[in-house]
């Protein structure tokens, strides 16, 4: 008997620091949760990035075969550079039947930056010294330009450059030295 209640006293023992053991750790985490959230708090939030490859829609406006009207495209292109790659689809061209790109042969986009609701787009010198449309031509040219980036709610109004600098116009046509708004009677 002396050794069942030895036996029964160690099993209790042991029992005991079992459950001490494990309130031990459960006050642990709950010290540790606390703290945690704390720390959590006073970092500031990261804003979150957009993954390198994620692409958006977009609009890209070209002139109809008749030259009458502007007629959109939707692509997708990379959320990142979403202005620069519209601009150079443009001046690439279309495949769409019925519609024609405007833009000269060898024409190149500088850059593209958008501040304050104004888009400024800067294009090489081809813009000018190879464009072979006449007034109608340019009047496309610049209202496929003007109505794409204005899809974009964050711009308002296009400036275009050539070479850095404003430019009178691109023929001879349109008054290219001050900043465009969309041009809704071209759609």
């Amino acid at each position: 008997m002396r050794n069942f209640v030895k036996c029964l006293l160690v099993c209790m023992m042991a029992a005991l620091m079992l459950l001490t053991v494990g309130c031990d750790k459960e006050q642990e985490k709950s010290k540790e949760q606390p703290q945690q959230k704390q720390e959590q708090q006073k970092k500031p939030e990261q804003p979150q990035q957009k993954p390198a490859d994620e692409k958006v829609t977009v609009k890209l406006y070209y002139p109809t075969e008749d030259a009458e009207k502007l007629k959109f495209v939707e692509l997708k292109v990379p959320a990142k550079d979403k202005y620069k790659a519209s601009v150079e689809a443009l001046i690439a061209g279309t495949k769409q039947s019925g519609l024609t790109g405007i833009f000269p042969k060898g024409v190149k986009l500088r850059s593209v930056k958008v501040k304050d609701g104004l888009a400024t787009v800067d294009f090489t010198k081809e813009l000018t010294t190879r464009f072979v449309g006449g007034s109608t031509g340019e009047e496309m040219l610049v209202g496929s330009l003007v109505n794409t980036l204005t899809e974009f709610p964050e711009v308002t109004s296009v400036l275009i450059l050539v070479e850095g600098k404003e430019i009178d116009t691109i023929s001879g046509h349109l008054d290219t030295s001050v900043p465009f708004k969309r041009m809704g009677e071209l759609l």
